[in-house]
């Protein structure tokens, strides 16, 4: 049992000790040219970016190490805290134009709707559990949707909409995945639906963006990326070699390093990429499928699909496949709190093939 207990654990860690340091390197190239001309600190970006890293890293291990059951435990209670962090936005960000940061003195402390996603997550894979004989009963599943609705609503009025987006598209996949019939999730979409069309109509820039998205026209930031993936051709320029990230397209070390990464490396510098996600995907998949129960199998699947979507997702907008939305390339993009929040989210999956080992070495070897 020693050799296999950590089968699935290693790989992952060393996907994601690749992924952490190709991102933070190709970080640092894509943000120098911007934190020299902003910060007179070539450096400025990636010293925060490794600063966030290494409290994500000691999160992770933290989580890593941190009884399980306890999360399943306080589902329900985790996911109130969110929106109970989310609420407390609106007073303490008095004065500011966005409500997506939990602010203290001053000093941003993390974005609410990366918590308020892992927690719906956690407590989406609770109530599949709960529910796993009657998952497709109406009466269960009413119980279920007041929570996913106080918590979108939430985050779709700080505003954020992208994340909203993906909320939604994890938890209909799980949902779906738990065996939910299709059919039940008709007159729910369409309500979600018509409040984002609301949302949108009544927020002055989601409208203009999604009106030129539709009419393909105005998406200048697409339109730079797709013309730097182009120059990059199927080897790229070689790293530190971009034009694009010269001044010629905003929000390069965020929201769209993918094309500074295209630029320098090529089609073969993306395909690499593709294969650490899908290869990540694919172990995480391994450790859901191995899950002794439906909570950890679930969970499992959340945390995976939730980094695999935001990857997907982020590259489908800098080709101008969906309207740009901001949504980051986990590890890749800069930012603390997300970055924070997926190395957790890390922590928790490993800790569930931890758990699956000892379960399995205890109930089953010793039966």
């Amino acid at each position: 049992m020693k050799n296999e207990q950590y089968i699935y654990e290693k790989p992952i860690i060393y996907i994601i000790i690749l992924i952490l340091f190709i991102g933070s390197v190709l970080l640092y190239n894509a943000s120098s040219t911007l934190a020299i001309n902003i910060h007179n600190d070539y450096s400025f970006f990636i010293n925060k970016h490794l600063i966030r890293l290494l409290i994500g890293i000691i999160a992770l291990i933290f989580m890593y190490n941190f009884n399980f059951l306890i999360i399943k435990k306080y589902a329900k209670h985790i996911l109130i805290l969110s929106w109970i962090i989310m609420i407390s936005a609106y007073f303490l960000n008095e004065g500011s134009s966005t409500r997506r940061w939990l602010i203290i003195n001053g000093r941003n402390i993390f974005t609410t709707s990366d918590f308020a996603k892992l927690a719906i997550i956690i407590y989406t894979a609770s109530f599949i559990e709960n529910n796993k004989n009657k998952i497709s009963n109406i009466k269960s599943l009413l119980n279920y949707i007041p929570y996913l609705i106080v918590t979108i609503s939430l985050i779709l009025y700080q505003p954020d909409l992208s994340t909203t987006f993906s909320i939604l598209l994890i938890i209909v996949s799980l949902l779906i995945v738990s065996g939910l019939k299709i059919k039940h999730l008709v007159f729910p979409t369409f309500s979600v639906f018509f409040l984002v069309l609301i949302k949108i109509y009544r927020t002055p820039y989601q409208k203009n963006r999604f009106i030129n998205w539709i009419n393909g026209d105005g998406n200048t930031q697409a339109d730079s990326a797709i013309e730097a993936l182009g120059n990059g051709g199927i080897i790229g320029v070689g790293l530190g070699n971009s034009i694009i990230k010269e001044g010629f397209l905003p929000e390069v070390h965020t929201d769209f390093i993918l094309p500074i990464i295209g630029e320098e490396f090529g089609f073969f510098g993306i395909l690499i990429l593709f294969i650490l996600f899908l290869t990540f995907y694919f172990y995480g998949v391994k450790i859901c499928k191995s899950a002794p129960d439906i909570f950890s199998s679930m969970l499992a699947l959340g945390i995976i699909l939730n980094i695999l979507f935001y990857f997907l997702i982020n590259a489908s907008y800098v080709v101008g496949l969906f309207p740009t939305t901001g949504l980051p390339i986990p590890f890749f993009s800069y930012g603390g709190s997300h970055t924070l929040f997926n190395l957790i989210s890390i922590g928790i999956l490993l800790n569930i093939s931890k758990y699956t080992n000892i379960y399995k070495y205890k109930y089953i070897n010793y039966e």
